[in-house]
């Protein structure tokens, strides 16, 4: 029993004197590691801020995208629409000489006729070029569409993330100071 008292007492000793060899924070360290966890408080809110900003400016370059995208698509349709009743028109005129003039009158005849299908035979050309940039358009459109869907999915994601680091900033703010 001898042995446990002394044993106690060396262990009661050594606490105080540990107890004694630790110095309580001073007021100014306290302040400083307050200070400290609130920048580190501060500097995840204004990094959410700004992944929140550029969030937003990428959905709103997505949207603009998508807006040009869909004005090509109109565009196109509707220079493939022109181009097809051009080349129908056309095709109809072709016809319509071709049967009329099977036998030629004379030779002025026969030039002016071949005059007139040639004509028609250029507007054609044109109208089939008019469907091919309608074409051409229309996939620019489908193109710039799907990036600036791309893009507004990201600029969600970051618009998202940055407001879930912002939020847990002022959580921690919260718990911590408040």
């Amino acid at each position: 029993m001898n042995k446990k008292l002394s044993t106690l007492g060396i262990v009661l000793i050594l606490t105080l004197l540990v107890g004694c060899a630790t110095k309580p924070s001073s007021f100014g360290e306290k302040v400083l590691s307050e200070g400290e966890s609130r920048i580190e408080i501060a500097q995840i809110w204004e990094q959410g801020k700004k992944e929140s900003q550029k969030g937003e400016e990428q959905i709103l370059k997505g949207r603009k995208l998508v807006e040009k995208g869909r004005a090509d698509l109109r565009q196109g349709e509707k220079l493939i629409e022109e181009g097809n009743t051009a080349v129908q028109d056309n095709r109809k005129a072709y016809q319509d000489l071709s049967q009329i003039n099977q036998d030629p009158h004379s030779s002025a005849s026969a030039t002016a006729n071949a005059k007139k299908l040639k004509k028609i035979a250029e507007a054609w050309k044109l109208a089939e070029k008019k469907i091919l940039e309608g074409h051409k358009i229309i996939k620019r459109g489908n193109a710039r569409i799907s990036e600036g869907e791309s893009a507004i999915s990201k600029g969600q994601n970051l618009l998202e993330t940055g407001r879930a680091k912002m939020q847990e900033a002022e959580k921690s703010y919260q718990k911590k100071y408040e």
